[in-house]
């Protein structure tokens, strides 16, 4: 019995190598065309569940079942289509075309099927595929991409799998609905053709062999077998008599009449974008426009007087300073009206002193002044805070160096971790009874003790009492209250070095577009100019200052090699120059952490460089350094974890080890480089700011990426600025990072930190940001005008984040495109954001909020809405950037 079936194998190996590659085709589509066919169908409706199943809660459950069955419109087209094409073909070529036609598409479908639901279930959040496109020439962002390959892999072996097994009853039952919807159509093109055509009516005899080519007899019966038809369904010229199959009266009605129904749904469904949204097949999404054209935000629906805000702009004529040199300087364009800066694409970055930008002349340009803008507050006539007035006239705070630390992935409630805080719970709901260890408690507890120190906030864990030779707080302004101008890192880090809230668009553009204000290098170099630099003494206020960029990982990540020298960085270490042979400390003496490089402590050697050679030339210290270690995966050196988490499961609690892990690296790190201040004698006279560059949800939801996530995990950061002459201070009122630069320059000038002539110079730039200085009584409101704070979320242009300082509890996240909700929460009330209000609808948003609420969050959402719609219009004024329609 074995012999035979092993002699019958070889024999059709046989028949196989024999037969003549046409005939080969045609076995390999008889038996595959079934199973590609149900690839897509299983991929097509797997993922349209996936899509809504991300969206359930953003529609009213009555409209989502009355009108939910019309989201599946054009997928059932798509599935109809193939299916004729997948059907028996009595011609070669055609059966070669749909096979053509077939195979890419159904793999292609697969493939997506399985990215989007790998990616959701990884991020929380959906793919947008029109960004997709923006990866393929980054080799960082396609190893940050690659990361996510083994669960790529298992979905698409899970939907491949249960399309092998459902290819023939799902090819067999869709082959069966569409007989029953085409027969008719075929039977009417028939009797037309025919009465058209009298000459070519039908015979009765078989097609001439000898001009078509016929698929083999057993194919065709396969496929009766199968399919139930063994004709081309419509191909009204067709030779073959219709087979009769006797369907019952019953079925065809039912197909009828559903199908008439479905259509008749489908025209009756009202023209919601949102209802576009959710209906778009997987094949059509990448290639459907997200605009809406003009405003991106419909604020229309929600009426108000608001004259005083539409048809203004605070774009006008620049201040005539009298200080600034002849010759134009980087970041100061605007105030040459015969020239501007020209950045042309580059090959790699310019950050060799030796380069020099071209310009190109142009009208008199328009710059930002706060006076004109309607909805700045300005606080610069506020006194010094009372705790730090004293502090600063006594002539003991020295500014000689500024350290500004980007912190990566830091959350405000890990800079320090906190007793009984949410992370903390967190932590504990891993652990029986809800109860950590007293071993774990200790691990904690020296978790984040030097944030503990730098900020002065009380942790809830006992404290050694001879650290820091009995000082418990190291000094200077820690913000309790604070946000990032934007979740995508990149946007994060303009925000923060220029003052500014990012550019409202996918993605890095902003090096492509006039940032609209000085960044904090540029500053500095104007203030250079004010000094003799010729004439240097031991007041280091005649110093000039150097700016200098340092990270340990790679900055070819969306193009920041061209992004940090337009923040006005010449001087820039990275993983690239930290591999090169010519640098002063290669090789590098750790292994990679992550796909982006290399742990931070790499950087230790050329802290000590920067300092010696700053302190021996006379030279003071800019230096912005971005970490890395808390990047995901949060990789640790050696791969050396402490265990916090208990054994109880819960989504993320692995990755929540490792972040914790992470965040205590680098609290380490930050001891180490105050460790070096010291060492090198510059601890008293040098400013640290530290700030996050955006949060993380994944102790919240298991987000491990703030990309399209808008939890207010993903937002709020520490904002602290540090030094040991200073008071402790902590600022509760809501803070934005775009308020650091105006923030540093305050307290250099308050400190008497620099030159009378730089004074000068400061006090006029001062005086143009947006932000209010953190060093004086902040203002939340005035003459009705609220203090609106805007977040850019990752990755640019999906969504926009929206808080008042008059009102910090409540938060609207709005859509820039109708892909997504409108989304309100009040961190009073929910904290934690477990119930956010969501809609596609800013009415149907306001209908809800109006029986949980009352008017009073209607009216502030009402404002909320108009004053996002004229600032994102705005925002583009002022980087001199036209949107272009998403495709």
């Amino acid at each position: 019995m074995n012999f035979s079936k092993l002699s019958g194998l070889v024999d059709q190996l046989v028949r196989v190598v024999r037969d003549s590659p046409a005939h080969t085709f045609d076995r390999w589509w008889s038996v595959s065309r079934k199973f590609f066919f149900t690839l897509t169908f299983v991929s097509l409706i797997w993922a349209k569940f996936l899509h809504i199943y991300a969206h359930l809660y953003s529609l009213p459950p009555a409209k989502l079942l009355l009108w939910g069955p019309t989201f599946f419109f054009q997928d059932v087209i798509f599935i109809l289509v193939l299916r004729l094409l997948t059907q028996t073909i009595p011609w070669r070529p055609g059966t070669i075309l749909a096979a053509v036609c077939t195979v890419p598409f159904s793999l292609l479908m697969s493939g997506m099927a399985s990215s989007a639901t790998s990616f959701y279930v990884v991020t929380g959040a959906e793919i947008h595929w029109r960004q997709v496109r923006t990866f393929q020439s980054d080799a960082a962002a396609v190893r940050t991409l690659l990361t996510g390959l083994t669960g790529f892999l298992i979905v698409e072996a899970i939907i491949i799998a249960a399309s092998w097994f459902l290819a023939a009853p799902v090819h067999r039952a869709t082959g069966g609905v569409l007989r029953i919807l085409v027969t008719p159509l075929q039977r009417l093109a028939q009797r037309i053709w025919s009465l058209r055509c009298p000459q070519w009516r039908r015979k009765t005899s078989p097609m001439d062999p000898e001009r078509y080519e016929q698929i083999a007899v057993d194919d065709y019966l396969d496929d009766k077998s199968d399919d139930g038809d063994s004709v081309f369904l419509l191909d009204p010229m067709s030779h073959e008599t219709p087979v009769r199959h006797h369907e019952s009266l019953f079925k065809r009605l039912a197909v009828f009449i559903f199908f008439s129904a479905y259509v008749l749904l489908r025209c009756l469904r009202p023209p919601n974008p949102s209802y576009m949204f959710l209906s778009g097949a997987l094949p059509v999404v990448p290639f459907a426009p997200a605009n809406r054209g003009g405003s991106p935000i419909d604020a229309d629906v929600m009426p108000g007087d608001y004259r005083w805000l539409y048809g203004r702009s605070a774009m006008d004529k620049v201040p005539r300073w009298d200080w600034l040199p002849s010759d134009p300087i980087a970041g100061f364009e605007d105030w040459y009206p015969g020239f501007e800066e020209d950045h042309p694409p580059h090959h790699g970055p310019h950050h060799g002193p030796d380069h020099r930008p071209h310009h190109r002349r142009r009208p008199p340009p328009l710059h930002y002044n706060p006076a004109k803008d309607p909805l700045h507050i300005s606080n610069l006539e506020n006194p010094v805070l009372e705790p730090l007035k004293e502090a600063l006239a006594s002539g003991n705070v020295s500014i000689k160096h500024v350290i500004l630390l980007k912190l990566e992935s830091t959350r405000a409630d890990v800079f320090p971790l906190r007793k009984d805080s949410f992370m903390w719970n967190r932590i504990a709901d891993s652990h029986t009874n809800h109860t950590i260890p007293e071993a774990v408690q200790h691990k904690l507890a020296k978790l984040t003790r030097t944030a503990e120190y730098l900020t002065g906030f009380d942790s809830g864990f006992s404290r050694d009492p001879a650290a820091h030779n009995g000082r418990k707080a190291f000094g200077g302004i820690s913000a309790r209250n604070a946000v990032t101008t934007g979740t995508y890192t990149l946007k994060s880090l303009v925000g923060t070095v220029c003052g500014v809230t990012p550019l409202v668009t996918d993605f890095n553009r902003e090096y492509k577009h006039h940032i609209y204000q000085p960044c904090m290098p540029h500053v500095l170099n104007a203030l250079n100019r004010q000094i003799d630099i010729a004439n240097r003494t031991k007041d280091f206020t005649s110093w000039p200052w150097h700016s200098k960029w340092m990270q340990s990982v790679t900055e070819g990540y969306d193009k920041q090699n061209e992004l940090t020298p337009r923040l006005g960085f010449k001087d820039i270490l990275a993983k690239e120059q930290l591999e090169s042979p010519s640098a002063k400390h290669w090789p590098v003496k750790s292994k990679e952490i992550n796909y982006y490089g290399y742990p931070d402590t790499e950087l230790r050697e050329y802290f000590r460089d920067a300092i010696d050679d700053a302190e021996r030339e006379h030279k003071r210290l800019f230096i912005t350094h971005l970490t890395g270690t808390t990047h995901h995966p949060w990789g640790m050196p050696n791969n050396s974890y402490q265990h916090f988490m208990g054994d109880k499961n819960f989504k993320a609690k692995d990755d929540l080890n490792k972040y914790l892990n992470t965040i205590g690296f680098i609290d380490n790190w930050l001891a180490e480089i105050m460790d070096i201040l010291k060492e090198k004698g510059v601890a008293d006279e040098t400013l640290l700011v530290m700030a996050g560059d955006h949060g993380l949800s994944l102790p919240n939801d298991g987000g491990v990426t703030p990309y399209d996530n808008p939890h207010i995990g993903s937002f709020q950061v520490p904002i602290v600025f540090a030094h040991p002459k200073l008071p402790p201070v902590e600022i509760t009122s809501p803070v934005i990072s775009d308020q650091i630069v105006p923030t540093i320059l305050d307290l250099l000038i308050e400190s008497s930190s620099l030159e009378k002539k730089a004074t000068r110079a400061a006090k006029d730039v001062l005086s143009l940001y947006e932000g209010q200085s953190m060093i004086r009584p902040l203002i939340p409101e005035t003459d009705g005008k609220q203090d609106w704070q805007f977040t850019v979320m990752n990755t640019g242009g999906s969504w926009l984040a929206v808080r008042s300082a008059a009102k910090p509890a409540y938060r609207l996240v709005i859509p820039l495109i109708d892909d997504l909700e409108w989304r309100f929460t009040d961190l009073e009330k929910d904290p934690n954001e477990l119930h956010p209000i969501k809609n596609f609808d800013l009415i149907d948003l306001a209908h809800k909020l109006e029986k949980e609420y009352g008017p009073e969050v209607i009216d502030w959402v009402r404002d909320a809405a108009h004053v996002a719609s004229w600032w994102v219009g705005e925002n583009w004024r002022r980087y001199r950037y036209r949107p272009e329609p998403k495709h």
